[in-house]
């Protein structure tokens, strides 16, 4: 993955303008773009629909599925 560019997925998507396609859509992705020198100062963002940040996502070696990362799993069975 490029280390310039980080792909994040919003937990509520909010209905705005995609900064790549330019259409109204819910954003499910932000990207954020580091500097190139340092890599540790922002210097943008944008806002991606679902199918530009997955576009984007693949373009960058991941898979064809976005970024997903599982926090826990939970068993929701009954405790005697």
């Amino acid at each position: 993955m490029n280390d310039t560019i980080e792909l994040k997925i919003l937990r509520y998507p909010k209905l705005a303008k995609c900064s790549s396609c330019s259409r109204v859509r819910d954003i499910y992705y932000k990207a954020l773009i580091y500097d190139v020198d340092d890599k540790k100062s922002i210097v943008g963002d944008l806002d991606l629909c679902k199918l530009c940040g997955e576009n984007i996502h693949r373009g960058q070696g991941g898979d064809a599925g976005g970024p997903t990362e599982v926090i826990k799993s939970f068993n929701f069975g009954m405790q005697k």
